[in-house]
């Protein structure tokens, strides 16, 4: 069940929604979400701390540098009812 909220949280904010979008086109840094989204560095680790907790992203050490990338949450469906939901949703996204 907690699974299932801290997806719900993640998915509860659209500065989220818009690193999710993001991450759907591709790999980025912290400081390339930065950028793109023109907020301060403390909002993206905060948002992207959410976004892990809920499972929708991973990182990788590259270097001295962290790469974020979109995931699958484990609660979701086998039948790809969640990622279709989140694609449609990241669609409507500006």
């Amino acid at each position: 069940m907690e699974e299932v909220i801290n997806v719900v949280r993640a998915l509860s904010a659209d500065t989220r929604l818009r690193v999710l979008k993001l991450l759907r086109g591709r790999d980025m840094s912290s400081v390339e979400l930065q950028q793109s989204l023109k907020v301060p560095r403390q909002t993206v680790s905060y948002h992207l701390g959410v976004l892990e907790t809920g499972g929708l992203v991973r990182s990788r050490r590259e270097g001295r540098r962290l790469v974020y990338a979109a995931a699958l949450p484990a609660a979701a469906d086998a039948e790809g009812r969640f990622e279709r939901f989140l694609s449609n949703t990241l669609d409507d996204v500006n």
